[in-house]
């Protein structure tokens, strides 16, 4: 059966649409009553007018763009104008929320910059009449902070949906170390498949607040997977460094990992391959690239040697610069703009 669509010149029969599981309803405006899409018919809603409401019968058709308009205010579903303009001050203060956490800036910057300076920017460019629309945006310490940990939540919902959804399995890296702060970190990213779209996304992350051996770590990770309901069956690879902690053969946590996922394949990091064949390089090759790292340690290691390289690079460039023609400086000035040192 075909749903009605409801037509503009239904209202001067007193009667505007309403939205419900998708399909059209007729809504009087005197009475706030809402009939069935099958009296979606003009005959039928002026049936109504004359039955229940005779007096209003003679009135014209403003009068009833004008309840209507005054229904569609009241209203407290997806329609109405009171609705609509709360989820547009919501999804501004969530996304300021994601600028403040992008930018990796306090949560107070919100309130004591940047509402102060939206309203510099409304007052002098739209008008002072606008700027009272802004005061109705949260923007509070607390508004942020929730806003923050609520997207970032809605986030990891995603990823673990996803990986559960991908049909070819997923594969994960893990690594752990400890920060300047003696803090232990355990990082752990995964790689799946989503709309035909290889996708990599942080998984999890995680303080070690003991020791750092292969049990623990897989530990952490196995209640990750019961807590989203993500299978260790479905893992395809695993890749981790070349610590003892990660690559023992009884007590490591590749061998944690093999034990619940058989058919996953374990890789160590090409990144760490590529520290291992450093140290077995040439050596002339071997020469060089320690000389460079001291050069570089040595330039790194005070304020005062880093500013003194830079002005050796400034006038060592002005020198090259004053010597050559117009677009031959140009051409030079792009190039040195791009090195680094």
């Amino acid at each position: 059966m075909s749903k009605r669509k409801y037509n503009p010149e239904y209202i001067k029969y007193g009667f505007i649409s309403i939205k419900h599981q998708g399909e059209d309803l007729p809504q009087c405006v005197v009475c706030m009553k809402t009939l069935s899409n099958g009296a979606m018919k003009p005959s039928l809603l002026k049936r109504h007018l004359e039955s229940n409401h005779p007096e209003k019968n003679d009135r014209n058709q403003s009068y009833f763009e004008r309840l209507g308009e005054n229904v569609k205010k009241r209203r407290l579903d997806q329609t109405g104008q009171n609705y609509q303009k709360m989820t547009g001050i919501v999804k501004a203060s969530y996304e300021v929320s994601l600028l403040v956490a992008q930018n990796v800036k306090a949560h107070t910057i919100a309130e004591t910059l940047i509402l102060p300076a939206a309203k510099v920017l409304v007052r002098h460019l739209i008008g002072e009449k606008d700027v009272a629309k802004l005061e109705s945006v949260s923007l509070s310490n607390d508004t942020v902070k929730r806003r923050i940990n609520e997207m970032a939540t809605d986030i990891a919902d995603q990823v673990t949906a996803g990986i559960r959804a991908s049909k070819y399995g997923f594969a994960i890296q893990v690594d752990e170390s400890t920060d300047i702060t003696s803090c232990c970190q355990l990082l752990v990213y995964a790689r799946y498949t989503q709309d035909n779209k290889v996708k990599t996304e942080l998984l999890m992350s995680e303080e070690l607040s003991a020791t750092t051996k292969g049990r623990d770590v897989f530990n952490i990770l196995e209640r990750y997977f019961t807590e989203n309901e993500l299978d260790w069956g479905n893992l395809v690879g695993c890749t981790t460094d070349g610590a003892p902690s990660m690559l023992g053969r009884k007590s490591g946590f590749q061998a944690y990992v093999k034990a619940v996922a058989p058919k996953a394949t374990l890789v160590h990091c090409y990144i760490h391959r590529f520290a291992l064949c450093a140290r077995v390089l040439p050596t002339e090759l071997l020469e060089c690239l320690n000389r460079n790292i001291k050069l570089v340690n040595f330039v790194k290691a005070s304020a005062l040697n880093t500013i003194i390289c830079k002005a050796l690079r400034r006038s060592r460039f002005k020198s090259q610069m004053s010597s050559l023609p117009h677009g031959g400086a140009l051409a030079f000035k792009r190039k040195y703009d791009k090195t680094s040192l």
